[in-house]
């Protein structure tokens, strides 16, 4: 991802990346869970979906980055930012039902909610992913100019991680709040 990054980055700096809408990567990956019960394809769920931050296996994930650049140079007697490149990468890991077509009408029904609260549940993460890469860009590209670029870049790292750490906190939260979307619906029982 980061030699894609490095790319994208790149080609934003040259092209100039539109002031405030970062770059974007959106992925998917799937693992595969048999069964035709409710409860045969909750428990592969249970050992074999991806962990969480809190070390346990759950149906489904969101993972997202955002990942920022810039180039600076001096003017005069103080530097400022020149270019800002911004990239925002969300994966989500979801579960396939093999045999999904041959399941009992009634599993299907209840597979089809798990999906679309599954899909709410990445799309509040995803949210949080482009807000803070958009904060992130807009906030660098406001920067002011500092008395030297080492000043600027620290000020600048600064900046960003911390709007990054708050929509990752947010991010945490909610899936401690919603039990990874279980409490939303992200389950078959």
């Amino acid at each position: 991802m980061k030699a894609g990054f490095y790319i994208l980055c790149a080609l934003a700096i040259v092209a100039g990346a539109a002031y405030g809408e970062p770059s974007t990567r959106i992925g998917a990956s799937y693992y595969y869970i048999d069964g035709t019960s409710a409860l045969i394809l909750t428990a592969q769920m249970d050992s074999n979906g991806p962990t969480g931050d809190d070390g346990r296996h759950h149906p489904a994930l969101t993972k997202w980055d955002v990942q920022w650049r810039f180039r600076h140079n001096m003017d005069g007697d103080v530097c400022k930012m020149e270019k800002v490149a911004v990239l925002v990468g969300v994966t989500a890991i979801r579960p396939r039902w093999r045999g999904e077509e041959e399941g009992a009408a009634a599993l299907r029904e209840r597979w089809k909610s798990l999906i679309a609260a599954i899909d709410r549940n990445e799309a509040y993460h995803k949210q949080q992913a482009l807000e803070a890469g958009r904060k992130i860009e807009n906030a660098l590209n406001d920067i002011e100019p500092i008395e030297t670029c080492e000043a600027l870049t620290e000020a600048a790292n600064d900046l960003a991680s911390s709007i990054l750490a708050e929509h990752k906190r947010a991010s945490r939260e909610y899936d401690e709040t919603t039990d990874y979307g279980r409490k939303n619906g992200v389950s078959l029982i």
